[in-house]
């Protein structure tokens, strides 16, 4: 399996979840029998003494130039986000390239779960046994992402829905 988490570093928020990848989520995935892993990191300015460090089963891409391609060769997009506000988009891109995904609670601040057909699998915040647990579960789903979930976040259908209600206003 391969586990994708992605950000610019420089954030607060997506640094320190890139600490709980390194220093939590990876050694209890290590502990896990019968579940081969790896972990590719993306984005820019990852702390060298993260980059350079010594974490069995993580490699570092850095900054890449089409993050799509990365998307969409994972297997799991994993988002141990627990700081900050607002949806986050690195969440969105990756359910809408049809991935499988496993988010703390604040990291899936406005997406439905009922839109993602078991897709996304949700944890408390720092709870990282129960993040790992969902890893795990979500590694065995097989389903597409469907219709409602990118009639609620594709761009097209978002214009659709705007000019519909400014058509309605006129």
């Amino acid at each position: 399996m391969i586990l994708l988490f992605n950000g610019a570093f420089n954030y607060s928020p997506n640094l320190h979840a890139l600490r709980m990848i390194t220093e939590q989520i990876n050694p209890l995935l290590q502990k896990q029998k019968n579940f081969p892993y790896k972990i590719l990191i993306c984005g820019r300015d990852i702390p060298r003494e993260v980059s350079e460090g010594n974490f069995p089963d993580i490699s570092f891409a850095g900054f890449v130039d089409d993050i799509s391609l990365f998307f969409k060769g994972a297997d799991i997009f994993i988002n141990p986000v627990t700081e900050g506000g607002g949806i986050k988009t690195k969440l969105v891109e990756a359910l809408g390239y049809n991935m499988n995904a496993v988010s703390t609670d604040n990291g899936a601040i406005g997406i439905q779960k009922a839109w993602c057909c078991n897709k996304l699998m949700t944890c408390a915040d720092n709870d990282w046994s129960g993040f790992v647990q969902q890893i795990l579960k979500v590694s065995t789903i097989a389903a597409d992402t469907p219709p409602v979930y990118y009639e609620n976040f594709y761009w097209g259908f978002t214009a659709k829905k705007a000019a519909a209600f400014i058509e309605s206003k006129s």
